[in-house]
């Protein structure tokens, strides 16, 4: 096993520590190295060890025998809900993305509400009522292009073509994920009322409050990132 030094670290821990139980020397039912010592080996921290172990076990590389500890249960993956893999593998893009729009994002919505026409309030509400609708079905090609327009229309009552043109450029990036992400029926529930909560915000012409909410939407946004990885 090699070393972590850049990029994702737990991206790169589960490629190590997918060789290492790859190796010949290496049998099921063998015991797996210690948390102590797989940090010290990859040089990594306790946290990316720990999901790194997870996501192996999760793949059916790792079995935990609680009281013993950590063994090795295949050499191969067990057939694992491809979407996890998709996440996994997208991971340091999608968070990169993520970041970016947590700053963009809410700076759009504070825009937006202070020159939301009640005919473009309208619009956001169509959209939140076509999502609703969506949802119900579990329509997951719907519900990317309900949630690629709800925030390009924020974007648009903005007014600043700027930010318009850098969101178009994110859109572009987040198309897959997008498509993905509403496959997962608890990423279908968390999206709903977040949208909802930002309309209420500019019903109210509560820039502080769109603010807050967009930041709390980006957030779990993160969050189900991260558990989308562990789908299956």
């Amino acid at each position: 096993m090699l070393a972590v030094t850049k990029k994702s670290a737990t991206q790169l821990a589960v490629e190590n520590l997918r060789s290492y139980v790859a190796n010949e020397s290496v049998q099921v039912g063998d015991s797996f190295p210690t948390e102590k010592e797989l940090c010290s080996t990859l040089g990594v921290g306790r946290g990316t060890v720990r999901e790194a172990v997870k996501i192996l076990i999760a793949q059916g590389f790792l079995e935990i025998k609680p009281g013993i500890g950590t063994f090795v249960k295949s050499k191969t993956p067990i057939q694992t809900d491809s979407l996890s893999t998709w996440f996994l593998t997208n991971e340091v893009e999608l968070q990169d993305l993520t970041v970016i729009r947590s700053a963009l994002e809410p700076l759009a919505t504070k825009l937006a509400i202070e020159k939301c026409s009640e005919e473009q309030l309208s619009e956001l509400k169509k959209n939140q009522a076509n999502a609703v609708k969506a949802a119900e079905n579990c329509d997951a090609a719907a519900l990317a292009h309900y949630d690629e327009e709800f925030h390009r229309t924020i974007f648009l009552i903005a007014g600043n073509a700027l930010l318009v043109e850098i969101n178009d450029m994110i859109t572009k990036h987040l198309s897959q994920f997008r498509k993905n992400t509403f496959k997962i029926k608890k990423n279908i529930d968390n999206f709903i009322p977040a949208h909802g909560a930002i309309i209420r915000a500019f019903e109210m012409h509560d820039v502080a409050l769109g603010e807050k909410k967009m930041k709390q939407h980006m957030k779990k946004v993160s969050k189900d990132l991260e558990a989308s990885k562990f789908n299956s």
